[in-house]
């Protein structure tokens, strides 16, 4: 084992596994710790969003991930007495017009670290220790020396580091050591999680339904959220137990959740069998700081939001993807320690953005369980149909925009971004768009950008291509080029004819000019040059 590595990642959830990967695509080595033994036996997150599935489609396991999903289609809520009781309506799925080559599934995050590891330990690079938890660490001008114990041995290890990556969760002990605050309320209320088994596979639509938001009138249960966790016989209940603290007096006896999935499902007799449980604070939280020193937060430890419309698991494997390209250019030499900087500037808005979006969608729930104990039509209708806006997010997913950091402004405006609709475009910061670039519709260019610059110019930019290849190399810094053709033409880009972008290797848009300069060459120059020096 090597006690001297560029990266350290504390935690092997889905957001440090996807930090790991991505750090082996760049070459970096790495050393990983995580505490548990093995990865999640617990469903936890569900949803797997647009973005996140175009990133595993670069890392070629998108598909291995829709062997764990529930079908397309599966994105809808049913509000009922039981899930084989009276259903007072239903939201309808999202639809997808083709935004990407990729859509969301629904699949929980056990078989997503299943799949990550996987994938990950396929590679030479990094090292992973399962079974051992981070103890402390101490920084140096040059460098950071990481201490951590196997657990089942109490052996201790310390290694040399240029930086340590906080992918440890909510109750981050690397953020607590960095002695970096959580703003935001902490407790919204208390949870408990009951994870189930038992065949209800003749339960409608049991196939295919994300969720039954329960609620009978003589039900000993508060309003209760059915998961639907592989369409068969495996089942997650979520309940509220206290508001800032767990209230019951002792957790709930194993026949007392077989009571309860009996109750939910309304089936008296049904065979159930206990999985496994957890109870968690609902948050609305988001670090003062995503980064001290050496040490830079990822997913929960930099931010905690309502599980309500699924972000968490997702922002924070989009923290990675936004990180991993600038440690790389960092470490490799490629650019300064400043580039770092830009971290926090960009992801923190989306952060916000994102636990706002969560919150507003936890509240909706409050809203439709008056409706449902009113026992009005209108009002249990109006309140179905507007939890829509919960489940059909595609502008949340792929609509926000840097406006701040490892960008270059182009003076056209703040970008406005509409969570239920998006609208795509080529202004510096957001994604570049999905267009195929073949009638078989195989590949797409979300396909050009992986792990270098990319200059994206118009069917009539010559001189923007020539400037490409006459800059890049220089300073070790690749750029790689394509021009469009007429017949990409596509509403939102607006490089023009002879005009260009240039396009960070995460996807998005660093630069936009739509004309050709006198000297593009020098122009391009400039730019990477206010980027990375």
């Amino acid at each position: 084992m090597q006690d001297r590595v560029p990266v350290v990642i504390v935690g092997g959830g889905p957001v440090g596994l996807s930090m790991a990967i991505l750090l082996q695509r760049f070459g970096i080595e790495f050393v990983l710790l995580e505490r548990s033994p093995t990865t999640t036996e617990h469903p936890k997150a569900r949803g797997t969003y647009t973005r996140t599935m175009e990133i595993f489609r670069q890392w070629g396991i998108d598909s291995l991930m829709k062997r764990h999903a529930l079908p397309d289609g599966s994105d809808f809520f049913a509000f009922c007495e039981s899930m084989t009781g009276h259903e007072w309506g239903r939201t309808n799925p999202e639809p997808n017009v083709g935004h990407s080559p990729c859509w969301k599934i629904i699949q929980s995050q056990d078989t997503v670290e299943i799949e990550l590891l996987d994938h990950a330990r396929k590679s030479q690079v990094g090292c992973f220790l399962f079974g051992h938890e981070f103890l402390h660490y101490e920084e140096s001008a040059d460098g950071i020396a990481v201490t951590g114990r196997k657990l089942d041995t109490g052996e201790t290890f310390t290694w040399q580091a240029q930086y340590l990556i906080a992918a440890d969760g909510a109750a981050s002990a690397v953020r607590r050591q960095a002695d970096i605050e959580m703003r935001g309320p902490a407790a919204l209320a208390v949870m408990a999680n009951e994870f189930w088994q038992a065949d209800l596979s003749h339960v409608r639509d049991a196939a295919i339904c994300a969720d039954w938001r329960v609620y009978a009138k003589d039900s000993p249960y508060p309003i209760t959220t059915v998961l639907n966790t592989n369409g068969k016989d495996r089942w997650l209940s979520l309940l509220p137990v206290g508001r800032e603290v767990d209230e019951r007096v002792g957790e709930r006896t194993d026949d007392e959740v077989v009571n309860l999935a009996r109750t939910v499902a309304g089936v008296p007799n049904l065979d159930v069998k206990v999985i496994n449980r957890s109870v968690w604070r609902m948050s609305r939280q988001v670090a003062a700081s995503f980064r001290k020193g050496r040490v830079l937060l990822v997913g929960d430890s930099a931010h905690r939001f309502p599980p309500n419309g699924g972000y968490g698991m997702n922002s924070g494997i989009q923290d990675a993807h936004n990180l991993a390209w600038k440690l790389a250019f960092v470490i490799t030499g490629r650019a300064s320690a400043r580039l770092l900087d830009s971290y926090e500037r960009e992801r923190r808005p989306v952060a916000e953005s994102n636990a706002d979006f969560s919150l507003h969608n936890a509240t909706r729930f409050i809203q439709c369980d008056e409706a449902l104990r009113s026992g009005n039509p209108d009002r249990i209708d109006f309140w179905i149909r507007d939890s829509e806006n919960h489940i059909h997010s595609i502008g949340q997913s792929l609509g926000f925009c840097y406006e701040d950091g490892a960008v270059i402004p182009d003076g056209t405006g703040k970008h406005v971004m509409q969570a239920r609709w998006y609208e795509p475009g080529d202004k510096p910061g957001v994604r570049f768009p999905h267009i195929w670039l073949d009638l078989a519709r195989r590949h797409t260019t979300l396909d050009w950008f992986d792990k270098e610059f990319v200059l994206v110019a118009g069917p009539k930019a010559d001189g923007w291509m020539e400037a490409a290849r006459a800059v890049s190399g220089k300073n070790g810094r690749v750029v790689q080029a394509h021009q469009l053709e007429d017949t990409h033409a596509k509403d939102g880009l607006l490089l023009g004819l002879r005009g260009a972008v240039l396009v960070r290797p995460d996807g998005h848009v660093a630069f936009r000019m739509p004309w050709t300069p006198s000297d593009p060459a020098a122009e391009l120059s400039a730019v990477l040059a206010r980027l990375l020096d």
